[in-house]
């Protein structure tokens, strides 16, 4: 199935906007995940669903991430989905689309990153046969799982 421009508007069909949700935010995950490992920084990813379920992710820590959060106190860029939608426009999309890559966030070909690409990529099927499904303690299933292969979310591939 190819890609193609959807329109950026709430699903009305409440199965496939389910569908939909579980997808993307899988693919969030995964994106978070390989910005926390391709850049070195740390990133705390807090989702609540339409019925207030929790998912979250973090590269390392959440409690610690959080803290570091709540202490911050200098100037930072803080986005809102008004913002997103006034950068689109800006750049020339109507808003209702979803835009075309631009090719602003290539990564640099070194070979350090090349290699680091590479060990993300062998990692996708770890994420794709290890579902994300919240467990008690605020953990996921799949971090379970990726430790008993003794592999750390926050490890420095």
């Amino acid at each position: 199935m190819g890609r193609k421009k959807i329109q950026i508007q709430r699903i009305t069909d409440e199965r496939n906007r389910q569908v939909t949700f579980t997808k993307r935010k899988f693919g969030l995950m995964k994106k978070a995940y390989e910005l926390s490992v391709l850049c070195d920084c740390e990133i705390a990813l807090i989702i609540f669903n339409h019925s207030n379920k929790l998912f979250q992710y973090a590269s390392t820590d959440m409690d610690k991430v959080l803290l570091k959060y709540t202490e911050y106190n200098e100037p930072h860029e803080s986005r809102t989905n008004a913002d997103i939608i006034e950068t689109l426009r800006k750049k020339g999309f109507n808003g209702c689309n979803s835009p075309e890559p631009d090719g602003d966030d290539s990564i640099d070909q070194s070979p350090l990153n090349e290699e680091k690409y590479r060990k993300t990529e062998d990692l996708d099927s770890l994420f794709k046969k290890t579902p994300i499904m919240p467990c008690g303690n605020n953990q996921h299933v799949w971090s379970d799982r990726v430790k008993q292969r003794s592999i750390t979310p926050s490890m420095s591939l």
